[in-house]
Order: C-alpha cells, then structure tokens, then sequence
C-alpha cells in the first residue's frame, strides 16, 4: 500500500466556509452576473492613455518587422486606433 503525502495547505479546507456544496442557485449564477454587468457597460472601456502608449507600441513593431503581412496587420490596428482618437475630445 502506497502511503499519501499530506498537503499542509489543504489539510483542513474542509472546515472552511464555503467548502461543500452549494446551498442556493445564487452561488451557481456568478458568471452570468458578471456577463450582465459586460453587456450594460458596467466596466469602463480602454483608457486614452492606454490606447495612445499601444499606438506607439505598435509603430515600434511595424517599423522592426521584416514580413509584408505583419506589417499591414499592425497598419490595419493602427488606423483603428487614429479613428478610436479622433473621437475622443481632449
């Protein structure tokens, strides 16, 4: 007979709360909440300071890549995000 080792941090989860089964079907429905909160605009969208370093991020890669492909595919986001600014009043 093989002898388990014990895991220290697990030994007495057990005990813990939440531990065993669900007790309501509110427990079971937290990722739908989540995906509601998606679908009304509860998180923020990307800030302009992000998108602005993301631009420059993506200027970098085009002008270090070797591949014709890969550099549309960065001139195809970039436009993206010059559009995205353009709207943006700052």
């Amino acid at each position: 007979m093989k002898i388990k080792r014990v895991n220290p941090v697990a030994k007495h989860s057990r005990n813990r709360s939440g531990a065993g089964a669900h007790k309501s079907k509110k427990d079971y429905q937290r990722q739908e909440k989540h995906k509601n909160k998606e679908k009304l605009g509860y998180y923020p969208g990307e800030s302009v300071a992000s998108k602005l370093d993301r631009l420059v991020l993506l200027e970098r890669m085009q002008e270090n890549t070797n591949s014709a492909s890969i550099w549309f595919q960065y001139e195809e986001e970039i436009q993206i995000l010059k559009q995205e600014l353009s709207e943006v009043e700052i």
